[in-house]
């Protein structure tokens, strides 16, 4: 008995024991799932985070393109050329206005140094990058195939620490603003001239009468005297030369408007020629006109443009020794509404000098013997009241081409 007793007891304690292991490893299980639990909503919600963050920064590159991208745009887009380099001197952006105005390819450029690609004009930079000065600005010329006038700025390139970490140069031209600065200066010229002339001629008009109304009673009191007769005629013919260069004064000085209307060039040219031949040119010199259908048609002020043509064409034939040809031609140009008809006159004659061609539209500025000076510079007045102006080619021995644009007339005006 006793030993089955034991036996029982001790039974009964493994029974337990093993109970207790059971519980145990129920409570091991159970905090093994609750961690795993754990585990598995902390790696959801870390690729919830993982997945934002991506997205993010999927944004963030996304914005970094876009700006990257308006930045290229703007620089691929200004007229002004962009060159910047770091601290060094290489070269990091190079826009295509830098491009045309030094002529190099972007990709030539880039990579290497600023003397490299800059010669003669890198002094700039080369101010700016050794510490001589944060910002330079400087004008000069640039020599090619036409001399171009550049305005550049070059400043140090600086991080949010006010740290240098390059420089950046910029060149913009302004050869079209010097241009037009200087058809400024010369229309004030010009105007204040023009004052001047039309008080002048006025004021020698009044005596100039006089002198005419004394001579012809002067010529009725010498019928019988031949030799004073000649004396006063040639004081009369005088006379009457002077009234002729002041009525070309108040012509330039006199701002006259213009009556825009649709004229027919090739009939004016034809005209003006016939005109000149009838003044007794010489055989030798001709005159002709060649007018296409698509160029025939122009919105002008016909008496002006009758005037323009004559004096073109006049100086022409003076500018022909010996044989030659004088030819008024015309050209279409453009396209749609920007339709322009270009109007020259070329003659064959002893051309100009760059000297004389920089002075031919100044006022009494003449190479003619007996010249006034002042058929250009009406010319160019003319011209100038009708938007454009007279572009002036000439070389010594090759001739001279004179040539201004015209608005070709619309297609309901040809109508």
């Amino acid at each position: 008995m006793e030993l089955a007793e034991q036996e029982l007891q001790a039974s009964a304690e493994e029974f337990r024991a093993l109970e207790e292991a059971f519980a145990h490893f129920s409570r091991q299980t159970a905090q093994l799932r609750e961690a795993y639990l754990e585990l598995k909503g902390r790696a959801e919600r870390i690729n919830l985070e993982l997945e934002a963050a991506n997205l993010e920064l999927t944004r963030k590159v996304r914005e970094l393109d876009e700006a990257n991208n308006f930045q290229r745009s703007i620089l691929n887009s200004i007229p002004i050329a962009v060159v910047v380099t770091d601290l060094e001197g290489t070269i990091r952006t190079f826009n295509p206005a830098a491009e045309r105005v030094w002529g190099v390819a972007a990709e030539e450029a880039t990579g290497r140094h600023f003397r490299q690609v800059m010669q003669p004009h890198e002094g700039l930079l080369e101010a700016v990058l050794e510490g001589r000065c944060r910002q330079e600005s400087r004008r000069r010329e640039l020599d090619g195939a036409q001399r171009t006038s550049i305005s550049s700025t070059a400043c140090l390139v600086e991080n949010s620490d006010g740290e240098p970490i390059g420089a950046v140069q910029l060149d913009r031209d302004i050869t079209r603003l010097c241009a037009l600065r200087l058809q400024v200066y010369e229309q004030g010229k010009l105007a204040d001239l023009g004052k001047v002339a039309a008080g002048l001629a006025h004021e020698i008009r009044k005596p100039l009468n006089g002198v005419k109304g004394f001579a012809s009673i002067l010529q009725r009191r010498f019928d019988d005297d031949a030799q004073h007769a000649q004396y006063v005629a040639n004081i009369m013919d005088a006379a009457d030369r002077l009234n002729g260069m002041l009525s070309r004064l108040l012509d330039f000085a006199r701002p006259d408007g213009v009556h825009l209307d649709t004229c027919d060039l090739s009939s004016s040219a034809e005209r003006i020629a016939e005109f000149v031949r009838a003044e007794g040119r010489p055989a030798s010199v001709g005159i002709v006109v060649n007018v296409p259908p698509d160029a025939r048609r122009v919105t002008a002020d016909a008496d002006k443009l009758s005037q323009v043509l004559l004096n073109l064409v006049q100086n022409g034939c003076d500018a022909v020794e010996g044989e030659g040809t004088v030819r008024v031609e015309a050209l279409p140009e453009g396209a749609g509404p920007e339709r322009f008809v270009r109007v020259q006159v070329v003659d064959t004659g002893k051309g100009m000098s760059p000297e004389q061609v920089s002075r031919i539209l100044e006022p009494f500025y003449t190479s003619k013997e007996n010249g006034t000076g002042l058929g250009l510079s009406i010319v160019s007045r003319i011209l100038e009241l009708h938007g454009t102006r007279l572009e002036v080619e000439s070389e010594p021995g090759r001739g001279t081409a004179m040539s201004f644009l015209l608005p070709a007339a619309s297609s309901s005006e040809d109508r």
